[in-house]
């Protein structure tokens, strides 16, 4: 898994140049060798850079070729085509590595814009890629869509192979029953950071211990102080109210400089530290063994490489166990005897603290893609891997020691898993509660390049008393509607006890864990649904119960979507009518990115255009809110273009507020919902570039009963 394995690299380094002249006096060869450089150097993040130059630029030759074309054409003449589609290829290229970067949001906007138009299947093979994107987002149904059209396009058998195993996975999924006794959080800024957290480990005596990068931005190489920035090993101690405080990286004996600190196991007596030791130049992982250390009164020894386990390959990720009645040690390797790239060994940790030959632990555990992260505890081994069907990324699974042999492996479940990336699984010495890394969002994670790069640690809590919400959502004739939205709030303490949010795209049930003593406030959307809510409270509960509720949505009036065709001057507003938003939020929904990817469009079309983006409010509430309002609404679609690849410099967002109502709806004016919400809208209007541009456009009008 080769996006899994890299994103050690690439969220280290921003873009890195192959020689010291401006990018503007770099012609197109000299962006295109650096950008296939970076890229094969694992250096994603500087490859992206690289390749948004070189797509810029062929696109830019694409237009004006367009153009000539239809200049040469006689006014009777037909509507000229696009002349060519290599800027396409580049386009995709970037959604790759926005995918190997794990910023999905922005690789699925790029990838479906072109995958849309590709009627010829040219790039077919891209599909499983979109399709990957679209299961971490959680959209299950186009997910099989689309690794359904990988197995029936695509002359690839490795990558059909892939699809089939991810429909597998999405399948799996529709039988998997959620662990809804197990409380998950992610650990507060005093641990996780904006960049890549590793191995979260508990000791005995209460010290817990991860790796960090410890990052608020990526490292630019030639600052001096970044090229001395490496991840290294934190320790962290809870305070009187159980709150992590802030870490302290651990001295030179552990954290050497000049390398890459990170993986950490410890023994049951929390005296041995096992971690892995990584040496890198510029991109390129040069080194990865495994180091051991020993805690002594005065702080822990020098770390010395372990013997046997490490040699002519990479070892890495060590975990501390028991088998055949001796301590041995779990690892990941590279090394001969695996079935697959990464494999997870063990060997026999000796009286005098040598190792036995390593051992691989077979095909019950192993496959043949990549294993990782290894945890020993109570007989059970706890990985995650991507060679077996998965709900997301890499799933975290286990397998059941029963003396003489390893059961097959299984996955974990909803809740340990996400349909992101999710490993790095550890428990507390007394079990109910441990640890485990994800790249899954949530509402104290802190970005770096996007919400879903870089992994935190997240917090789990066995219950052993159960109160829980089982919402089924249904239409008016008691139908189930699938693919809602459920937002989970916590009226009473919202600061500590952030949003849940959970989508369903295969099925209307939805299971929230929730705690005793506090008010709740569940709201419900679905596309072509009028949104709903409903409150609960959990006073006074002290058994397990469960809160049983089944929510009616009402259908939105049925629409039919129509042509038009408009030629539009500049300083004209151009209403956007699907762009809406919920109350008192400026968060783009999904009903909104029609519009917007039609405006993505004929921006690509019109390169010189430049536009204001303009929200509107009614006019109910004051002023000076619904002013600043429609100003992060506006700033909230200007951002959705940004990631879509047009130049921020392009768009000028404008919130009005109430200042330009449409009817007589003014301030203190009596008016129904309808009449309101017609002053409520988007609009863009040319301000510079073209003095008109002919559009075609599909909107939506209500059909007549």
């Amino acid at each position: 898994m080769q996006r899994y394995l890299n994103i050690f690299i690439v969220l280290l380094f921003a873009v890195t140049f192959s020689n010291a002249q401006p990018i503007r006096e770099n012609s197109f060869a000299q962006k295109l060798e650096a950008a296939q450089e970076a890229e094969e150097k694992g250096n994603y993040a500087g490859a992206l850079e690289w390749w948004e130059k070189v797509y810029d630029e062929a696109k830019l030759k694409s237009q004006n070729e367009s153009k000539s074309k239809k200049g040469s054409k006689s006014k009777r003449g037909s509507k000229s085509k696009k002349s060519s589609k290599e800027h396409y290829v580049y386009a995709l290229k970037i959604a790759e590595l926005n995918y190997k970067l794990r910023d999905f949001e922005k690789s699925e906007k790029r990838l479906k814009r072109i995958l849309d138009r590709d009627d010829e299947n040219q790039f077919s093979d891209y599909r499983y890629i979109y399709g990957q994107v679209l299961k971490s987002s959680a959209k299950y149904t186009e997910a099989l869509e689309e690794f359904n059209k990988v197995i029936s396009l695509s002359e690839n058998d490795s990558i059909v192979n892939r699809a089939q195993m991810e429909i597998e996975g999405i399948e799996m999924l529709r039988a998997i029953e959620p662990n809804v006794e197990t409380a998950i959080a992610p650990l507060g800024k005093e641990v996780n950071s904006p960049s890549m957290e590793y191995s979260p480990r508990e000791s005995g005596d209460g010290g817990f211990y991860y790796g960090s990068l410890n990052r608020k931005k990526i490292i630019e190489p030639g600052n001096s102080e970044d090229d001395e920035h490496h991840a290294r090993i934190y320790m962290s101690e809870r305070d009187k109210e159980g709150k992590f405080q802030k870490g302290s990286a651990l001295d030179q004996n552990v954290n050497r400089i000049g390398f890459h600190n990170v993986h950490l196991a410890l023994s049951r007596d929390g005296r041995t530290m096992y971690f892995t030791r990584v040496q890198m130049v510029g991109t390129e992982i040069t080194s990865s063994q495994i180091m051991v250390s020993y805690k002594k009164d005065n702080g822990w020894t020098a770390a010395n490489l372990a013997p046997i386990i490490n040699g002519e390959w990479y070892s890495k990720q060590p975990a501390v166990g028991q088998l055949f009645g001796k301590e041995v040690l779990f690892f990941v390797s590279d090394m001969e005897g695996g079935l697959g790239n990464y494999d997870i060994f063990y060997s026999n940790i000796n009286n005098d603290g040598t190792f036995s030959s390593p051992v691989n632990l077979g095909p019950n555990v192993n496959t043949q893609d990549d294993d990782l992260s290894p945890f020993y505890y109570d007989g059970t081994l706890y990985y995650s891997t991507d060679g077996r069907p998965s709900i997301g990324g890499l799933d975290l699974h286990y397998s059941v020691w029963d003396g003489s042999k390893w059961s097959k492996a299984e996955n974990m479940g909803l809740g340990y898993n996400s349909s992101y990336d999710d490993h790095g699984f550890s428990m507390a010495e007394e079990g109910g509660r441990g640890y485990f890394l994800s790249n899954r969002p949530s509402d104290k994670k802190k970005k770096l390049v996007s919400k879903t790069c870089c992994d935190d640690i997240f917090e789990f809590n066995i219950r052993e008393i159960v109160i829980d919400l089982l919402a089924i959502v249904v239409n008016e004739n008691q139908e189930p509607i699938n693919g809602a939205t459920i937002k989970l709030e916590n009226l009473s303490d919202p600061v500590n006890y952030p949003t849940d949010m959970k989508f369903n795209s295969l099925g209307n049930e939805f299971q929230f864990l929730l705690d005793s003593d506090f008010k709740y406030k569940a709201t419900i959307t679905r596309e072509g649904y009028y949104p709903d809510s409903i409150n609960l409270t959990t006073a006074a509960i002290i058994d397990n119960y469960t809160f049983k509720k089944e929510i009616t949505l009402k259908q939105m009036p049925v629409v039919e979507e129509v042509t038009e065709t408009e030629i539009v001057s500049i300083n004209e507003p151009i209403r956007l009518n699907n762009i809406y938003y919920d109350l008192d939020d400026d968060a783009i929904l999904q009903d909104a990115e029609k519009d917007l990817d039609f405006l993505t469009d004929l921006m690509d079309e019109y390169p010189t255009m430049i536009i204001e983006l303009a929200s509107h409010t009614d006019s109910q509430g004051k002023a000076a809110y619904n002013e600043d309002l429609s100003q992060r609404r506006a700033e909230s679609a200007v951002r959705y273009l940004t990631k879509s690849g047009i130049d921020k410099k392009r768009m000028k967002p404008v919130g009005y507020g109430e200042k330009r109502i449409l009817n007589h709806c003014k301030n203190r004016v009596p008016c129904s919902d309808d009449e309101h919400r017609e002053n409520r809208r988007t609009e863009f209007k040319i301000i510079a570039g073209p003095q008109s541009i002919e559009i075609t456009r599909t909107v939506k009008k209500e059909l007549k009963k």
